[in-house]
């Protein structure tokens, strides 16, 4: 399906590029989803000019809306005006993937 949003090419662009992740990616129908269906993850994509990132209401909102015994990782993807593309996320959970890319790239080994 073809969309003419800004905010939806947008969201077709990063579904787009996530298909690395998950072949099927591709933006949803309902916001309690998020706006893109991503294996292991939960992705809310924002207008960065049209939202403050730091008052951390979008990250609030895609964080309440991973289900609780899910193991989807909540992104907040932001973009604005020059197209300067941003992810956000828990603390913890880049934690987690940084530590399991390293010890997949490395090898476990102690820190």
């Amino acid at each position: 399906m073809k969309r003419s949003n800004d905010w939806q090419k947008f969201e077709d662009y990063i579904a787009e590029e996530l298909k690395v992740i998950d072949k099927n990616a591709t933006h949803t129908k309902g916001s309690r989803y998020g706006d893109l269906k991503v294996k292991g993850l939960h992705v809310e994509c924002k207008d960065y000019d049209k939202i403050n990132v730091y008052k951390e209401e979008w990250m609030k909102k895609c964080i309440s809306e991973v289900p609780f015994h899910s193991n989807k990782i909540p992104l907040l993807v932001t973009k604005n005006k020059d197209n300067d593309i941003r992810v956000h996320m828990e603390w913890l959970d880049f934690l987690n993937l940084y530590v399991e890319f390293i010890e997949l790239k490395y090898g476990k080994k102690d820190v």
